[in-house]
């Protein structure tokens, strides 16, 4: 039997879920497969090959989530084709949304676990870690900052008024999913006894890290900029609160 099976499990879980070939397979399990194989995957590559991989954004935003998914609630996954309009230039073709409000439970969730109270001493080591997730995050999510000013209100199914209809509003997990397997391509590349398996000497030229996508993945006019919901992209002329 071949060894090292957990970068083949982690491989055709990336497959399932972001291919369009497979979208008549997946399923409710297709994206708790994927977090639970990248997971294992992070944990194998630094037991036995001293390889780490926990230190991208990329792969904290997932563990939020994964985290989330295992310990806490369900999460609703949604795919659906990107709305492009006129003179918006996007870096991939479908979504993989969660809603937003699952997201930042996830973020709350992780902070809750790793607080402390103020009289506790090691409130200042516990904050500082925190404050480093967050900071790591902020590298490749641009709203971290607006998140945690108003976590409470995200965690209450955020929703925006976007020409009179009421939408509520999503996280598109395709970029960091995308991204995590060309970190851990390039990782297997670099390690014999991985770089062997035929999983990774049959991956074309698309995986590495060299194409991943960066913090600012859509390119539009400021006038139309569009807004990830739960419906995918909207491109609304008029703004309003849903309350």
């Amino acid at each position: 039997m071949e060894n090292y099976r957990f970068i083949d499990r982690f491989f055709h879980s990336q497959y399932e879920l972001l291919d369009l070939t497979e979208t008549e397979g997946r399923d409710s399990n297709t994206l708790y497969t994927f977090l639970n194989n990248l997971h294992t995957t992070a944990d194998r590559l630094k037991e036995e090959f001293d390889c780490d991989i926990k230190g991208s954004p990329e792969f904290k935003i997932l563990r939020l989530i994964r985290n989330y998914f295992h310990h806490v609630g369900d999460v609703e996954e949604i795919r659906l084709k990107v709305y492009v309009e006129r003179n918006v230039i996007i870096s991939h073709a479908e979504h993989l949304i969660i809603p937003l409000e699952t997201f930042a439970k996830s973020v709350k969730s992780f902070i809750d676990k790793n607080s402390l109270p103020k009289s506790n001493r090691n409130y200042a080591k516990k904050k500082a870690f925190v404050d480093k997730e967050m900071a790591a995050i902020s590298e490749l999510f641009d709203y971290t900052a607006d998140l945690l000013a108003n976590l409470e209100v995200f965690c209450n199914k955020p929703s925006l008024k976007l020409d009179g209809v009421v939408y509520e509003l999503g996280f598109d997990m395709y970029k960091f999913v995308y991204n995590v397997t060309n970190i851990v391509a390039d990782k297997c590349r670099e390690i014999e006894q991985l770089n062997e398996k035929k999983v990774i000497a049959e991956l074309d030229w698309s995986y590495t890290a060299d194409n991943n996508i960066g913090k600012h993945d859509v390119f539009c006019h400021p006038n139309r900029v569009p807004i990830t919901t739960t419906q995918g992209f909207v491109y609304p002329e008029t703004i309003e609160s849903a309350i």
